[in-house]
């Protein structure tokens, strides 16, 4: 009985066969084991240095603080914005240029005065006012403003822009300054606006602002005729 042995190329190509039809039939060819990762090495070290630099860092900012509170409480500082004078002259003039009214100007501001003018201003329509606002140079709380209207101002008009001058305050009796009467007014806030209103030159003046009718007085007191 002769036997036969396969022949090496018969059975290579049957194993190829076979592949091919586990690969047709959906199957998977068989595949080498995945090879193990090398070993990466020992993990990286921590710098021992690190935490050293952070507690620097801090300690800079904190002396760095520390200096700018220092600087920041020996450093003067203005309380409050203080507001430049302004010269009542120019307004006076005009007033007087363009009505040939004389207005009467407190002697405020002068050499020795402790005040400053901190705004003027006038209108000649439809009736002649005109206004000149002060503040005391050591007090920026006390505040004075003088008013008048002209002669020909309506009866109407005159008690109106005089409850207006005097915040809508009440009477508050009479007081003379140099001669001449004046009739007071306070309202009743906190702190309280109190006022002058009398006749100087023909026009109807008032005298009011923040501050006691001492002050009040003092400035009617001051008030001279402009003589441009």
């Amino acid at each position: 009985m002769t036997s036969s042995t396969p022949h090496p190329s018969s059975t290579g190509a049957h194993a190829e066969d076979d592949t091919r039809s586990l690969e047709e039939a959906g199957g998977t060819a068989p595949v080498e084991s995945a090879r193990q990762p090398e070993d990466a090495g020992p993990a990286p070290r921590l710098n021992p240095h690190a935490h050293g630099n952070w507690r620097s860092l801090v300690l800079s900012m904190a002396a760095v603080a520390a200096v700018v509170a220092v600087l920041y409480s020996v450093v003067p500082r203005p309380d409050a914005v203080s507001q430049p004078p302004v010269d009542v002259t120019p307004v006076a003039r005009a007033v007087h240029d363009e009505t040939g009214a004389t207005v009467w100007v407190p002697q405020l501001g002068e050499p020795g005065q402790p005040w400053k003018a901190t705004s003027v201003r006038h209108q000649t329509a439809p009736t002649l006012t005109w206004y000149a606002g002060y503040q005391r140079t050591d007090d920026d709380s006390v505040f004075v403003a003088v008013q008048q209207a002209g002669a020909e101002t309506p009866a109407d008009t005159r008690t109106a822009w005089v409850e207006e001058a005097v915040a809508h305050g009440k009477p508050d009796g009479t007081t003379t300054v140099d001669g001449r009467s004046w009739a007071r007014y306070t309202t009743n806030g906190d702190p309280a606006r109190r006022g002058l209103v009398g006749e100087v030159g023909g026009m109807t003046t008032v005298v009011s602002g923040l501050a006691d009718y001492e002050t009040l007085e003092h400035v009617a007191a001051s008030l001279r005729p402009y003589r441009g």
